[in-house]
C-alpha cells in the first residue's frame, strides 16, 4: 500500500493581517470564484528571521492554516470544497495550483522536514574556497548564500553564490543552481551583463560572480539627484544589456528594477540568470519556473478572468514590457503602474489603464517626447504594437536620441 505524502505549513510562519496600503505579492492570485473580500490581506512572516515572506487572501491563509496539522493534497481539497459548499471539481484546478506554489514558495513542507535542519550556513569570513576569500554574508535565502569575496593575490573583488539547501528539496533545486551557471558560461561577454568568473560544481556548490555593485537601479533612480542626460545614459545601458540575451535567442525570465545594478562607477549590471532559457524552447518552458515582481507583469500574462498570473511564460515583446516599465522608471523615479495597491487593482490597471507618459524626472526636467514614445510602445498593451525584442527597442531609443539631439540637463517642465 502506497503511503501517503503528508504536508504542513511550519510553526514557525504566522499570519498577520496587513493594511491595504502595505505591498503586493505575486502569490497573492485572488483566484476566481472565491467569494472572499479582497479589502482584506494577510502577511506571512518568517518568525525566525523577523521579515514578512508572502503576501496572501483569505483563501490562501484559511488553505495555509489547514496544513497546521500534517495531511495529504487531497484531504486538503475535500475540506475546502466542504467549506465552500462546493464539488471538489469545481476548485481542484485552482487548488493545486496553490498548492504546487506554496511548496515552491516553501510555506508548505514534507512532515517531519524542518526548514531549519535543511539548511546550513556553514561558510565564514576568511575562508578561502578555491581561489576566493570569503568576505561578509550578503544575504541568506532558502536555497543559496551570497558573500562578498575577494580572490587571493589580487584582492578582485566579487561575489561568492553558494549552494545551501540540504534535505528533500535539494536535488531538484540544485539543478536548477548548476543550470544558471552553465547558462552563464554560454553567454558572449558583454559590459553590462554581470560575467561568471568560476563555478564550482563539488562540495560546496558555488560560483564566484564578478562584483556588480551593491545599488540595485530600483533605489538609485527614486534619488532627486541624478541629471536627465545620466538617466538617458542608464537606460541605454539597460536596454543593452538585455538586447544583448535577445540577439543570441536567449530570454532573461525576470526583468525588474533589483536585477539591474549600478557600480560605484553607475554603470549598469544584469545579473540573476536563474530564470533564464533559450527563447521558443518548449522543454525549458516547462522545466524552468517564469518570474516576474507584480508592478512588471506584461497584460498577456494576466487571466483576464481571474487576474491571476497565467502558467504561460512570456517571451521577447514580454520582456520588451518589463522593459518599458524599467524605463519608465528610470526617467520618472517610479513605475507607471504602482506597486504599492492590491494585487487585483494592480492587475486591472496593467491590463486595461493606459500606461500615464514618462514626462518628467524626479528634479522636474522635461523628459523628451521622442524617448516617451518609445517608453509608451513598450508598455502597449497588444504584444504585436511593441517591439519585436530589445535589439529593436534599443535602436528605436538611440534613433529617439539621435532626432532630439544632444540631452542637455536643466530643461524644466513648465508648472
Amino acid at each position: 500500500m502506497t503511503q501517503k505524502c503528508l504536508y504542513v505549513f511550519p510553526e514557525y510562519f504566522e499570519l498577520r493581517p496587513l493594511s491595504e496600503d502595505e505591498g503586493s505579492s505575486l502569490l497573492d492570485d485572488s483566484g476566481a470564484n472565491t467569494g472572499a473580500s479582497h479589502g482584506e490581506r494577510f502577511m506571512v512572516v518568517d518568525t525566525r528571521a523577523h521579515q514578512y515572506c508572502y503576501l496572501v487572501n483569505p483563501v490562501i491563509k484559511s488553505y495555509l492554516e489547514l496544513f497546521r496539522e500534517p495531511r495529504a493534497e487531497a484531504e486538503a481539497l475535500e475540506e475546502l470544497a466542504r467549506q465552500a459548499g462546493c464539488r471538489q471539481e469545481a476548485i481542484a484546478a485552482t487548488v493545486r495550483t496553490f498548492f504546487q506554489r506554496m511548496r515552491r514558495a516553501g510555506l508548505l513542507r514534507s512532515a517531519g522536514a524542518d526548514f531549519r535542519g535543511e539548511s546550513t550556513w556553514a561558510l565564514t569570513p576568511g575562508q578561502v574556497l578555491g581561489e576566493y576569500r570569503v568576505g561578509e554574508l550578503i544575504i541568506e535565502k532558502r536555497d543559496v548564500a551570497l558573500h562578498h569575496a575577494e580572490q587571493v593575490g589580487t584582492g578582485m573583488p566579487a561575489v561568492l553564490k553558494v549552494f545551501v539547501l540540504q534535505g528533500p528539496r535539494a536535488s531538484r533545486e540544485r539543478k536548477l543552481f548548476e543550470r544558471e551557471f552553465l547558462f552563464m558560461a554560454g553567454l558572449a561577454p558583454h559590459e553590462n551583463v554581470c560575467r561568471l568568473l568560476a563555478f564550482h560544481p563539488g562540495e560546496p556548490c558555488y560560483a564566484a560572480l564578478e562584483h556588480a555593485g551593491s545599488t540595485p537601479i530600483r533605489e538609485a533612480m527614486a534619488e532627486a539627484s541624478l541629471s536627465l542626460p545620466e538617466r538617458v545614459r542608464i537606460g541605454a545601458e539597460t536596454l543593452a544589456a538585455l538586447a544583448h540575451l535577445h540577439h543570441h535567442g536567449l530570454l532573461h525570465g525576470d526583468v525588474h528594477s533589483r536585477n539591474f545594478m549600478l557600480t560605484d562607477e553607475r554603470r549598469v549590471k544584469l545579473i540573476d540568470f536563474g530564470l533564464s532559457r533559450r527563447s521558443g524552447d518548449a522543454v525549458e518552458e516547462t522545466a524552468v519556473p517564469h518570474g516576474g515582481l507584480p508592478a512588471f507583469m506584461p497584460p498577456e500574462r494576466i487571466e483576464p478572468g481571474s487576474l491571476s498570473i497565467s502558467g504561460r511564460p512570456g517571451d521577447m515583446r514580454s520582456e520588451v514590457f518589463q522593459l518599458g516599465v524599467l524605463l519608465h522608471e528610470i526617467l520618472t523615479g517610479h513605475e507607471p503602474f504602482s506597486e504599492r495597491v492590491l494585487w487585483r487593482r494592480l492587475a486591472q490597471a496593467i491590463r486595461s489603464q493606459p500606461a500615464p507618459r514618462a514626462e518628467e524626472t524626479p528634479e522636474g526636467e522635461y523628459i523628451p517626447a521622442a524617448l516617451a514614445d518609445v517608453i509608451a510602445r513598450a508598455l502597449a498593451k497588444g504584444p504585436e504594437e511593441r517591439f519585436p525584442c530589445a535589439v529593436a527597442m534599443l535602436e528605436g531609443w538611440s534613433a529617439a536620441q539621435r532626432r532630439r539631439g544632444p540631452v542637455r540637463a536643466g530643461e524644466r517642465v513648465c508648472p
